[in-house]
């Protein structure tokens, strides 16, 4: 037993320490014989602590540790009664009471979180335990996967789970548990880690892949990103609950079906490590999808460089990505050092990965593989710690075939591909863009006309989000009243909803009932389909909705049918043909 001595000015106050079991005891209890605890002197004893046991094993710290937080809320209590007895008050204790609370969790080694191990190899198994309660973990074992199933995952912190059991696949295990927790991680082991068994794992919701050679290695750090990522999804689904739908990842703007299942899969690679290959159009937003996964994963205090791979030759891409000496070549007067190494610890983003040179394929194949590269012009290697997020417009697969990209490079960066949908395909989220970018460029003030609407709303958009960001700032900077006109849109969105008048107008009546055309003559199915669509608008009196619905239609095929077709969206045919022909001409 100890003796712990509290001193606040000229007050010395003498208490009895408070025991410690463990093999440690006698050390602690004779350090605090030694040191003589001042009341502010608590947290530096701590830090004396963590920096005398720092050799010793982490088992043994994390016991050390614990205790003392007991220790810890029970002197500040005792050192507040001791100033309350002194006729002068304490500044600093008074300090210490408001800035710390009494009880203090130790999130490091919080013995209440455990780590459930799954393999049928008992040696593998006691290793793993070792190694997770050296970390400062408890850890929990199994031989069988419907053992783990049967067992109460609420306390878990996270999984290690072998796939290859004896009563059943890794694989069902796998979905099992994150149909029953979806915030929980689970860390995939295995000696020979298959593309294909990689990519069932990525699928399912699998958190990291560790390589059983190297596991003890890499396993304290794994089970870091796991504790975070377990907290990150839990506290992201009670704002769920909560509050209904979250805000979107990253802040990408839009509240369509492809954009919610966009958001999806990013979920799904968000607290993982893998190579993503985001799939898309230009001007979809690729760029963007690669900043959110990067600042909501587990790299965003890390750097994200972005490098396009379309902007620059074979050799000056080759030193960009990879770096050169001193001297490599004319003009190098110094050592420049490469994307790859400038993204150290974060992500790097290879924009139009397809339109590399072969030569460069080869080595960007090698580091995604031995995690190592060489500058140009050096013989020495540098390890490499980075994600890599590819991008690009087009079809992989069809340059694989044409040989123009290798297979293996593809099968390696596409382990997890993701598709950004074009914006014709997501014809809700327009206005959405549009009140976005108003904000972004000072025009949130602004109102739209009805026919600008319609005019944004049948737009095909080939140009996708970029397109639409360009014509948005247009007409922020050519509007000069309250409201953005059809005139400050460029011509191609404005033919869409001013149609050029006929000179003799065919009353609607007589198109619905047919031309003076013989009974049995063809008519083509282009005048067919406006027919009927006009026809359902003047049922619906120009609803849109109504009429898609009548046509048996989506909302935005409809949108595209009648900007394909000419026909402007809004009131009835009869009173669009009316209104555009009282007009003025100019």
């Amino acid at each position: 037993m100890g003796c712990l001595r509290l001193q606040c000015g000229n007050h010395v106050s003498r208490m009895p320490g408070i025991a410690i079991r463990g093999s440690l005891g006698a050390l602690l209890c004779l350090r605090l014989r030694c040191l003589g605890l001042r009341c502010l002197g608590l947290r530096c004893l701590r830090m004396r602590l963590s920096r005398y046991f720092r050799l010793k094993k982490r088992q043994e710290l994390a016991c050390a540790t614990g205790a003392l937080a007991e220790m810890e809320g029970r002197a500040s209590q005792r050192a507040g009664m001791a100033c309350a007895n002194s006729r002068v008050g304490c500044a600093a204790c008074a300090s210490a009471r408001i800035r710390r609370p009494a009880t203090v969790n130790v999130v490091e080694f919080n013995r209440q979180s455990s780590v459930a191990i799954i393999d049928r190899d008992d040696l593998a198994r006691r290793s793993l335990r070792a190694w997770v309660e050296a970390a400062g973990y408890a850890a929990r074992e199994y031989s069988k996967g419907c053992e783990a199933l049967e067992a109460d995952s609420a306390e878990w912190m996270a999984v290690c789970l072998e796939v290859d059991l004896d009563d059943m696949a890794g694989m069902d295990v796998l979905r099992h548990l994150r149909a029953r927790d979806a915030t929980l991680p689970v860390i995939v082991l295995t000696r020979n880690l298959l593309l294909d068994t990689a990519v069932e794992a990525t699928r399912l919701g699998a958190f990291a892949f560790l390589d059983k050679s190297v596991a003890a290695a890499r396993l304290e750090l794994t089970l870091q990103n796991a504790a975070k990522a377990r907290r990150m999804r839990g506290l992201a689904l009670r704002r769920a609950k909560e509050g209904g739908e979250g805000p979107f990842i990253g802040g990408l703007v839009g509240r369509s079906a492809p954009m919610r299942a966009l958001a999806r899969q990013l979920e799904r690679i968000l607290q993982s490590d893998v190579p993503v290959c985001i799939l898309g159009e230009t001007g979809t937003g690729k760029e963007l999808v690669a900043h959110a996964i990067h600042e909501q994963g587990l790299r965003a205090r890390g750097p994200f460089v972005a490098v396009n791979c379309a902007a620059f030759s074979e050799s000056l891409l080759e030193s960009e990505l990879f770096g050169h000496e001193r001297g490599a070549f004319t003009g190098a007067l110094s050592t420049h050092r490469g994307c790859f190494e400038q993204a150290q610890g974060g992500t790097l983003f290879l924009d139009e990965v397809g339109e590399m040179s072969p030569a460069v394929q080869v080595r960007l194949l090698r580091i995604l593989q031995e995690r190592v590269l060489r500058r140009v012009g050096s013989t020495t290697e540098v390890r490499v710690d980075v994600r890599i997020i590819a991008a690009t417009h087009r079809d992989l697969m069809a340059d694989v075939k044409a040989g123009r990209f290798r297979e293996d490079l593809y099968y390696r960066l596409t382990v997890y591909p993701v598709q950004v949908p074009p914006l014709r395909e997501r014809a809700t989220d327009i206005l959405l863009l549009v009140d976005h970018f108003l904000e972004k460029f000072g025009g949130s003030a602004l109102c739209l006309n009805d026919e600008v609407r319609e005019a944004l709303l049948c737009h095909r958009w080939p140009g996708n989000v970029r397109e639409l960001q360009n014509v948005v700032q247009r007409a922020v900077l050519s509007c000069d009243g309250a409201h953005i006109e059809l005139a400050d849109l460029p011509p191609e969105l404005r033919v869409l909803v001013l149609p050029p008048i006929p000179a003799a107008p065919t009353p609607v009546s007589a198109v619905s009932a047919g031309s003076s055309s013989p009974p049995d003559a063809v008519v083509p199915l282009r005048e067919l389909e406006r027919r009927e669509i006009l026809k359902a608008l003047t049922v619906t009196n120009g609803s849109v909705t109504q009429a898609a619905k009548l046509l048996g239609l989506g909302r935005a095929t409809l949108y595209r049918r009648l900007a394909e077709l000419r026909i402007p969206p809004g009131p009835g045919p009869e009173e669009r043909l009316s209104r555009v022909s009282s007009r003025p001409h100019s």
